[in-house]
């Protein structure tokens, strides 16, 4: 038998091959990529809106907030914050966002398709986002949600300079948060898809952010007169004492402009700002 006559039929075979191994798998696996890809856009999304929120809301309160029943300030936790991550990124496309929910999360119900795939052969789609636990918790937000969130000093020379900078301010009683360069994370493990060799990869999805904001936080008019007044070195002055002897000043004729009343002693007055940076949060027209 010739060379020529062993050929036949080669091509016909290693098409068949190549179709069975390799083309047929990877068009399987192309929804497959689809739904990582739309995932891993989410991570990026979660991990850029909870450096942001960060920077809104607080999780404690700053430095020389005056203790007033009619103040707020706004503040959430770190685990109400990664709540929130399902349903501003996760749920279904035409639902309302709302700071409130009214109705439990529902992760598989309310999870937008895109983020749902074939775990088993013959099976319905589930979750693409794999749980922490080997029962899945439908109703926690939490149970597919790694978050972090970390608030830092500015790196690099110029950060250290203003760090410096701010505690010297620190001994007149001025205080500045300093940690407001924001690092987040969000990650997720997948599950894995069901068809051979690429039912063991393990894939992982993170996505990353930083943002740096002001230490500044002004919640009200007499907030910042109690921030400002520590810059004022003149406020020192302002004690029984020295007030003692400006009235007894006061009694002379050409002393009345000494009176307490008059000559004020590191007098601040905020109200000279814009009145839309003075309002009270949380009260009408000012977050509330």
């Amino acid at each position: 038998m010739t060379a020529r006559h062993k050929q036949k039929g080669q091509a016909l075979v290693e098409s068949a091959i190549g179709l069975t191994y390799v083309a047929v798998p990877l068009l399987l696996l192309l929804p497959f990529m689809a739904k990582l890809t739309g995932v891993q856009h989410r991570v990026e999304q979660a991990s850029h809106y909870t450096a942001w929120e960060r920077t809104v809301w607080k999780e404690s309160a700053p430095s020389r907030l005056p203790n007033r029943s009619d103040l707020y300030l706004a503040k959430k936790t770190e685990i109400d914050l990664a709540k929130q991550i399902p349903w501003r990124l996760y749920q279904q496309d035409g639902i309302k966002l709302s700071s409130t929910n009214k109705q439990a999360w529902d992760w598989s119900k309310q999870v937008h398709p895109m983020l749902k795939h074939q775990v088993k052969q013959d099976d319905a789609q589930q979750v693409a986002i794999k749980s922490h636990s080997e029962t899945p918790q439908n109703s926690n937000e939490l149970d597919r949600v790694t978050q972090s969130n970390r608030g830092q000093k500015l790196p690099g020379n110029v950060g250290s300079a203003v760090d410096k900078a701010v505690g010297l301010l620190s001994y007149t009683g001025f205080d500045l948060e300093t940690d407001q360069f924001y690092r987040t994370k969000v990650n997720h493990q997948m599950e894995n898809f069901y068809l051979a060799p690429f039912d063991k990869l393990d894939l992982k999805v993170q996505g990353s952010s930083a943002l740096l904001a002001s230490g500044w936080n002004a919640a009200g008019p007499h907030h910042v007169k109690n921030r400002v007044e520590r810059l004022v070195l003149t406020k020192t002055m302002d004690m029984g004492l020295i007030q003692a002897a400006q009235k007894a000043l006061a009694i002379i004729p050409f002393g009345k402009e000494l009176s307490p009343s008059k000559l004020k002693f590191g007098y601040v007055e905020p109200n000279i700002l814009p009145q839309n940076r003075l309002c009270t949060y949380g009260t009408a027209n000012c977050g509330g």
